[in-house]
């Protein structure tokens, strides 16, 4: 079993690097899925997090590592597996390091997108949503032929309410807080490998193919 650890703020294009390695045969796990799922299926895992949940509180890390757990001992030990959205916290990358110890597999890198907040608040504040069918864009970057109405269904296209500027950078400062004690633990471990995520689509497919393609 091996693995990539995706890192990166909220708009840095994780999304972007994640449909590129899915090609390379990787299998895409984010934490938000897993959780999603383990809550539709009413799991011991699933019911917990709810529960914390719909409190307003952050799901333990306990609760995540053991979706992984899961997840990891009941697939092929020849995955590939890319995780977005974990580690997200220095108890759970020790964790991770022990689980992928445990089944003899190897994290071969950890893929930082670095970006300034200045294009990701422009990136994120500027994307638009369509409620019916979910096309998203960007009035910049990828207006509607319309403005403010989707090109498929016609309806009023809607801000997300954490695509606001003022929660953008709440999640920013969340993100540092959380993930820069993650970059310092895999840079002594010689893993961080930066890519500069504020380029094109294209650019940054490009260099992550050349690292790890």
């Amino acid at each position: 079993m091996n693995a990539v650890v995706l890192l990166g703020p909220p708009g840095a294009g994780k999304g972007t690097v994640s449909e590129v390695l899915v090609g390379k045969g990787y299998t895409h796990v984010s934490t938000g899925d897993l959780l999603r799922e383990q809550i539709r299926l009413e799991t011991t895992l699933g019911l917990e997090a709810k529960q914390r949940m719909d409190q307003g509180k952050f799901v333990p890390d306990d609760v995540v590592v053991g979706m992984i757990r899961d997840l990891l001992q009941s697939s092929d030990a020849n995955a590939n597996f890319l995780f977005d959205g974990f580690p997200r916290t220095l108890v759970q990358a020790e964790k991770l390091d022990e689980l992928i110890e445990a089944l003899s597999g190897t994290l071969e890198e950890v893929v930082l997108l670095q970006c300034p907040d200045e294009v990701i608040v422009e990136r994120l504040s500027g994307r638009r949503t369509c409620s019916k069918c979910g096309m998203v864009y960007h009035i910049k970057y990828n207006p509607a032929v319309q403005e403010g109405k989707c090109d498929i269904e016609g309806c009023e296209l809607m801000q997300r309410p954490d695509d606001n500027s003022e929660t953008i950078k709440k999640r920013l400062d969340v993100y540092k807080e959380q993930t820069a004690p993650l970059i310092t633990y895999y840079e002594a471990k010689g893993l961080i490998h930066p890519i500069d995520a504020a380029k094109s689509i294209a650019e940054v497919r490009l260099a992550v193919l050349a690292r790890i393609g």
